[in-house]
């Protein structure tokens, strides 16, 4: 830089209005009069040693080892979920109240049924499973349903289904009913009273 200091017209330009131009210039003459501070020319006259040497940086690290750290975080997030999910389904599946044996009468000798009572849920209903076995299909085609007795006598329908022709069937039911004011269980064709099996 020169003593007169920068060159007032390359810095501000032709097209300014006279005024503006008027003012700028005085500013710019104040700037050069008043002369560089003085930090400025203790940095100029610094002798080019006295300059920190540059830090160095810690190498990126190899591929292989981002792989391995990717792997270890992939390995981690499927660990977390998998108990996350094992957590969350032992929440939601309802826990086993009691399990009723039923077995088979006269007329559906060798068959037999499990019958397991999940937890009453909020509404008040008693969600449930049928495991039957040995029950041969109905010669009608109709289903068979699964009642809770009082006196021996079906008084509230619980479900129906179907058997498979081995005579096989896993039904989740329901019974939204207060279970002390019966006193069993039985199952029978849909349509008739005779009981197939019973508590």
């Amino acid at each position: 830089m020169s003593e007169r200091g920068p060159d007032f017209e390359a810095i501000v330009g032709s097209d300014l209005e006279s005024a503006e131009r008027d003012r700028l210039l005085r500013v710019h003459e104040a700037l050069v009069a008043a002369g560089p501070p003085p930090e400025a020319a203790a940095i100029a006259s610094a002798p080019s040693t006295a300059r920190p040497e540059p830090t160095r940086l810690r190498p990126v690290a190899p591929r292989r080892r981002r792989g391995a750290l990717v792997a270890l975080a992939a390995a981690l997030g499927v660990l977390v979920f998998a108990v996350g999910a094992v957590v969350g389904n032992a929440w939601d599946e309802p826990g086993t109240f009691k399990t009723i044996t039923m077995t088979g009468t006269s007329t559906a000798e060798g068959a037999t049924a499990s019958l397991e009572l999940f937890d009453l849920d909020d509404a008040g209903n008693w969600p449930m499973e049928i495991r039957v076995s040995g029950l041969a299909p109905a010669a009608s085609g109709r289903p068979f349903e699964l009642w809770l007795t009082r006196g021996g006598e079906p008084a509230a329908l619980c479900g129906s289904f179907l058997v498979a022709p081995d005579g096989t069937a896993v039904v989740p039911m329901n019974a939204p009913y207060r279970l002390d004011d019966f006193d069993g269980w039985v199952v029978v064709e849909e349509g008739s009273q005779a009981p197939l099996l019973t508590t």
